[in-house]
């Protein structure tokens, strides 16, 4: 494949430019197109777990198990009329959507799919493809690939800055719509995000505490387990930063919900309220715009979960493929000697091929589940959750985070090597650090909480009891 480099580098500065260019738009055509490609399909997997969980059989005529239905949905979103309602304000109509989406796509620039080849896997691949090594190995011009389109040092805080940047589209809908149902639509986005964008940012900081780094790469890292010679671990997942901090683990995982406008937090199209929302007077492509920066920015927020707590692209066992790729080549030498290669590409494309997109399909899920099952939120207590009960757990939760990896700095330094050879904390800090917050967090449930919605619910039903104008079935004492 060398001679395509090198015949590419004479318009474009030189083969290693022409290797990163041709790289990149690999890995734009497999992360951004197939996101697209896979939206229709989550759409019918919703619609069929739902119809599951509803007992009822759900699309099943457009193509065998109704698998055109999606697709299907999208060509009549293409093809339908579009409508721009009298009295909008039309630039901010029209940009309002845009906004929305390209936010979404930027952000899965940034998303770790896979991990970082480099050294003696990089040179072995880099022989494989008949790569030269002075463009592509360990002492070449590129010595490492990333998996991500991106890997900026701040990864995290640039996922942060261009997903808060969606929500300036969603009030602008609602405000430039004209209509009063899409501009409460609107507040009540702008407000929910503002909210819940509070515990989020907490939950995020306690796994870069854990890591010591905002890269997201770094980030995954700290959650590998070491092999210390062996070739499987297989107690690899008990180093991920979900059992060092299940607590802000959950805080995500709620947050996650509100700040896509999923159910039970769906305030901002609320149909029997605001008729749709902030989309209301949208219609055709403009409105399919926002169907998929919703469905995009679930992908978002489950990559990144599965990024900051559940290892990334690591699988709950560890294996060692440096040592299998080696068993593979030496089985019949030197027949076999290609196995080397061929092993270690298998092992790089395990993380992004089957375990980083199960994870996110098991979120998905979550997701798809919770809007079957989950009844809406009112808004006041959309706002009494976000304000008065999770943002006090996330900073709690932060501060015993903060004070654990300062101890656990304090006993790594003390140990033999020092901070350079023990890097990542110790299985035992993690572990404690998640029983304490978890059995703090179940305790306070237990004598504030749950007498908290006791007293609010005997409230609610003594003024219900109050009233005249309808029979109520129950009264608490």
């Amino acid at each position: 494949m060398q001679f395509l480099f090198d015949f590419l580098g004479q318009f474009i500065g030189g083969p290693a430019n022409a290797f990163m260019v041709v790289v990149a738009l690999i890995k734009i055509a497999l992360i951004l197109g197939g996101i697209l490609q896979v939206v229709p399909f989550i759409i019918l997997f919703e619609r069929k777990i739902i119809s599951w969980v509803q007992d009822r059989p759900g699309p099943n005529r457009a193509g065998p198990w109704g698998v055109l239905h999606g697709i299907l949905d999208g060509a009549k979103l293409f093809f339908k009329e579009t409508i721009t309602p009298s009295g909008v304000d039309k630039s901010l109509y029209l940009l309002a959507p845009v906004i929305v989406v390209i936010p979404a796509f930027v952000a899965l620039c940034l998303v770790p799919v896979g991990p970082i080849i480099e050294g003696s896997h990089l040179a072995a691949l880099a022989n494989f493809f008949g790569l030269d090594p002075a463009m592509v190995g360990p002492s070449g011009q590129i010595n490492r690939i990333a998996f991500a389109i991106t890997n900026p040092n701040v990864g995290i805080l640039y996922v942060l800055a261009i997903t808060s940047v969606g929500v300036y589209g969603i009030t602008l809908a609602g405000w430039a719509s004209n209509n009063k149902w899409s501009l409460l639509g609107g507040i009540r986005a702008s407000a929910q995000m503002i909210s819940y964008e509070i515990t989020l940012s907490l939950a995020i900081i306690s796994a870069i505490l854990l890591s010591g780094s905002l890269n997201l790469y770094d980030i995954i890292g700290s959650q590998t387990a070491p092999m210390n010679g062996a070739s499987v671990n297989p107690l690899a997942f008990l180093h991920w930063h979900v059992f060092a901090a299940p607590v802000a683990f959950l805080l995500f995982i709620v947050a996650m919900f509100a700040e896509t406008n999923r159910v039970p937090f769906d305030l901002a199209e609320a149909e029997p309220e605001l008729t749709g929302g902030f989309h209301t007077e949208y219609s055709s492509m403009r409105f399919a715009l926002f169907f998929l920066a919703e469905y995009v920015n679930m992908i978002i927020v489950s990559a990144m979960c599965s990024t900051l707590f559940l290892g990334g692209y690591l699988g709950p066992v560890m294996l060692d493929w440096d040592q299998w790729a080696q068993w593979a080549s030496n089985l019949v030498p030197p027949q076999t000697a290609g196995l080397y290669p061929l092993v270690v590409i298998a092992g790089y494309l395990a993380g992004p091929a089957v375990i980083f997109p199960a994870k996110i399909a098991f979120f998905l899920f979550l997701f798809i589940f919770a809007r079957a099952t989950l009844p809406r939120f009112r808004y006041d207590q959309l706002m009494n959750l976000g304000w008065k009960q999770l943002l006090p757990i996330g900073l709690v939760n932060f501060v015993l985070v903060a004070i654990t990896v300062g101890i656990d700095l304090a006993i790594r330094a003390g140990m033999d090597g020092g901070l350079e050879a023990n890097k990542h904390m110790l299985l035992t800090s993690k572990l404690t650090l998640g029983a304490v917050t978890l059995a703090l967090l179940l305790i306070y449930d237990r004598f504030v909480l749950t007498r908290n919605r006791q007293k609010m619910l005997a409230s609610e039903y003594r003024g219900l009891g109050a009233r005249r104008d309808y029979p109520t079935p129950f009264v608490a004492s």
